[in-house]
């Protein structure tokens, strides 16, 4: 004789209030960590934060200026072609992050830090990333007027005339200086022409706007 079997409802897991509340906040607190973790990164890898700090700290010595920008300056750099282009520059702070440029791998910036008598003199942040497409920096459609920059605008009036970031900055007792690189390809000759564009300030206003052209293809021509 078959037993008739009983049929048994499926027991499905629900989650109480107060379980849905836990996990809702274990949830919540995962993805803090994660934006902490990447604001913290990103924050470690900003390079025009730390010159600015360490530029606060000129006329003191290097010793001091490390403590209060929370960095250790290096005597040198991991990369031959940065060494050559600090010229004797006593002490260096750069990313640990690098860009290709040119098929050569550098850091996506460089702190070079000047001191005389173990004293800051001058402090110069170079954003090597605008070089990462092509070494003349930003490409603009046309020529920058510097009749734009005016006399009292700030650091970031001129970043939004301009429409991109410097590519150095110095920092000295006098005052800072921007220097803006970038090119474009002339209309009437279709060649690709390129420029400095350099930016003056004294208490945090702009003084002074000037440019040269970067005559880029005389490196390329000649051979000493």
């Amino acid at each position: 004789m078959a037993i008739e079997k009983k049929y048994m409802p499926e027991k499905r897991f629900k989650l109480s209030a107060k379980g849905t509340l836990i996990l809702v906040g274990v949830i919540l607190a995962i993805i803090l960590i994660i934006v902490i973790g990447v604001m913290l990164s990103m924050r470690r890898n900003d390079g025009a934060r730390y010159a600015e700090l360490l530029s606060e700290q000129i006329g003191t010595s290097p010793e001091s200026a490390q403590k209060y920008a929370h960095v250790t300056l290096e005597g040198s750099s991991e990369f031959a072609c940065i060494n050559m282009a600090a010229q004797g520059v006593p002490h260096l702070y750069e990313s640990k992050k690098t860009v290709e440029v040119s098929g050569v791998s550098i850091p996506q910036w460089v702190i070079y830090v000047e001191e005389n008598n173990n004293t800051l003199t001058g402090i110069s942040y170079y954003d090597y990333k605008q070089l990462k497409k092509y070494g003349n920096g930003t490409k603009v459609k046309s020529h920058i007027d510097t009749s734009g920059i005016t006399t009292g605008m700030d650091a970031q009036a001129v970043q939004h005339y301009v429409g991109f970031a410097p590519l150095k900055v110095r920092y000295t007792s006098e005052g800072i200086q921007e220097t803006y690189k970038y090119y474009y390809k002339d209309q009437n000759t279709g060649n690709t022409v390129s420029y400095l564009l350099y930016v003056n300030y004294t208490d945090g206003l702009a003084s002074s706007a000037s440019e040269t052209e970067n005559t880029f293809i005389l490196s390329v021509l000649t051979v000493s």
